[in-house]
């Protein structure tokens, strides 16, 4: 199912400690307010100075610190009381502002195990990347009737990276799913080769068939996830998302965006834009560009594979042309024969850098 914008703002709204499944409150507590099981209750979590705090009518509950989340939560739960009096909290409705269904009040909006799922999601790309590889489900299903149009379709999403054009890639961004739920929303007519409508109609189909669409949906949960994660960065004013580029000889680049929210301090946040691949070809590489005043580049790379190290710092000049064509300008180069080291922040270090320091950003012909 497509999720909606109701759905959208309840997860952008969600306080992460939702994600224990319940809250458990001491007998004697429960009965101070009268609680009963099956009840289901209106309740708040809200953020005070160092304290977090669960609001039941006029009673205060003290809650592990949640150091995530600085507003508050308007939700609904089922009460469920054990045999020994301990009571737990379920979930069932998030405040959202209006609710389309007429068994809730209204403002709320359910809270299904599709968004749970959304919500524990931890896999990225990768069950994307197992489907959209060839030699894997869609090379095994696509000589049965009917569907070899629908695969051929869903394989033509990679391009290939000779002669790549800026317009290519901006479309195989725009295609990857991210916007669908608000392209309709604005009754707008989705692109034909939109990824995640492709991956809809293969799991409808192969359900119809008797096949297992288990693979499908887990690649469609690894949009809905990014399609998620960028909603939440814009209910911080952040804009941020991420993406898989799936390439034909090339394997698939992990493409994530963030830019920070303008104010006093920085008026003009940079841009930064980190890219990640794994093959053959090329080993592991990562590639953190970080843009300045719109056309100042500080670069960063990591490779594992001691040619791609290479090949990138003897091919730097040729990039370097490229984006000077392009009217951009490398202000500070770094290149290392590693891993990238664990996660690193996204906030910059003011600090003067060289205009080149050691090697080169990925050989763009490679």
């Amino acid at each position: 199912m497509f999720i909606t914008p109701d759905l959208i703002n309840a997860v952008a709204k969600i306080n992460p400690i939702f994600l224990e499944g319940t809250l458990k409150i001491a007998s004697a507590e429960a009965k101070s307010i009268g609680l009963k099981d099956g009840q289901i209750i209106q309740a708040v979590i809200e953020n005070r100075a160092e304290q977090t705090k669960l609001l039941i009518g006029n009673k205060e509950f003290q809650l592990p610190k949640n150091s995530q989340f600085s507003g508050e939560s308007k939700f609904q739960a089922k009460v469920s009381i054990t045999n020994n009096g301990t009571t737990f909290l379920t979930p069932t409705a998030l405040s959202t502002g209006q609710s389309q269904s007429p068994t809730l009040q209204s403002g709320f909006t359910p809270i299904s195990p599709h968004l749970m799922n959304l919500l524990l999601h931890t896999s990225g790309f990768a069950n994307l990347s197992h489907v959209l590889n060839p030699s894997n489900l869609l090379g095994n299903i696509s000589q049965l009737s009917g569907i070899s149009e629908l695969i051929s379709k869903i394989l033509g999403l990679r391009s290939s990276l000779i002669n790549i054009t800026p317009n290519q890639i901006k479309s195989m961004i725009y295609n990857f799913g991210l916007s669908t739920e608000s392209q309709l929303a604005k009754r707008k007519t989705l692109n034909p080769s939109n990824q995640k409508l492709l991956l809809f109609q293969l799991s409808r189909i192969l359900s119809e068939r008797g096949f297992d669409p288990t693979n499908v949906n887990r690649a469609i949960l690894d949009i809905e996830s990014s399609q998620l994660d960028s909603q939440q960065n814009l209910q911080n004013r952040d804009l941020a998302f991420s993406v898989m580029l799936p390439f034909k000889e090339f394997g698939d680049i992990n493409l994530s965006f963030f830019r920070s929210t303008p104010n006093p301090p920085m008026k003009d946040p940079p841009y930064t834009f980190n890219l990640h691949t794994k093959n053959d070809l090329v080993g592991e590489v990562w590639l953190r560009a970080i843009v300045e005043k719109k056309i100042n580049l500080n670069l960063s790379m990591w490779a594992t594979q001691s040619d791609t190290f290479v090949n990138a710092k003897e091919n730097f000049s040729k990039l370097n042309g490229l984006l000077e064509d392009a009217g951009l300008k490398v202000v500070s180069f770094e290149i290392f024969n590693e891993k990238r080291p664990g996660k690193f922040e996204e906030k910059i270090i003011n600090k003067k850098k060289s205009p080149i320091s050691s090697g080169s950003v990925i050989d763009i012909e490679a």
